[in-house]
This record gives structure tokens, C-alpha cells and sequence, in this order.
């Protein structure tokens, strides 16, 4: 087992030091974008006309395999030593584009919903968002 396991060990380390596994990871990286942009696509899909998805392929599957893929990415790229700062800035066309997706989505999904429980929903969304929010992107602290 020992003699397997430093078998994987220098062979990551080379395939890391010849630059595949950097290709390996962009390659990976723009796979799981365009997953995510057609999961966005059939989520919406699914939305407007139910079943119409649901009944070839389940999006539940599909959506634990894209974050399957990206715990793996993830992994890849903290053995890679890859660091990337996000910047966001509030007049970003994309950050506009997402909030006005999300916004129809809801609205679309709670048409015929009781309409005391409306209000209740969305401030409940937002919190549970901002909360994530604060996580992600939030600047980790050194720990004494």
C-alpha cells in the first residue's frame, strides 16, 4: 500500500511539474462553467414548462455531479498551488444579470403561492443569501 501510494505521489508530482495537470485543471475549469450554464439553462427550462426536463434526465443528478466536479477542481487546484481573488463590483453586467434571473425565477415559482407566506419566502432567501454572502466572500482572518 505504502509502495502504491508514493507510486501516485511522484506521479502527480511530475504530471504537476511537466504542466499537465495545470492544463488538466483549465480544461476542467471551463468544463464545469459551461455545466453550470446549462444546468442554469434546463433549470430554467424546467421552470417555465414542468416535466418538459424532468422527464429525460433527472437535475438532481446532473447538479450533484457538477459539484462533485467542483469539490474535485477544488482539490486539483490547492494541489496546484492556484489562487484567484475575486473582485465584484456592484456595475457588473453579469452580478445584474444573475439578480434579474433570479428574481423571475421566484416570481415564476411562487405564482398561486399562498400570499402571506410571499414576503415571509423572499426575506428568507435574502438572509440565508446575504449570510452566504458574508461567507464567501468575506476575507478570512489569520488565527492566532
Amino acid at each position: 500500500m505504502a509502495l502504491h501510494n508514493k507510486h501516485l505521489t511522484s506521479l502527480f508530482l511530475r504530471l504537476r511539474d511537466n504542466g499537465t495537470l495545470t492544463l488538466v485543471y483549465a480544461l476542467l475549469s471551463e468544463a464545469l462553467f459551461f455545466g453550470y450554464l446549462a444546468f442554469i439553462g434546463l433549470f430554467t427550462i424546467e421552470t417555465l414548462l414542468p416535466t418538459f426536463i424532468m422527464a429525460h434526465l433527472s437535475l438532481a443528478k446532473f447538479f450533484f455531479s457538477l459539484i462533485i466536479g467542483t469539490f474535485l477542481v477544488s482539490l486539483l487546484g490547492n494541489f496546484l498551488a492556484m489562487r484567484f481573488t475575486w473582485h465584484f463590483t456592484k456595475k457588473s453586467p453579469l452580478l445584474w444579470l444573475a439578480t434579474l434571473w433570479a428574481a423571475a425565477i421566484l416570481a415564476v415559482s411562487l405564482y398561486k403561492f399562498p400570499p402571506l407566506l410571499i414576503p415571509l419566502l423572499i426575506v428568507g432567501f435574502l438572509i440565508v443569501g446575504y449570510l452566504f454572502g458574508k461567507i464567501i466572500f468575506s476575507e478570512k482572518s489569520s488565527s492566532k
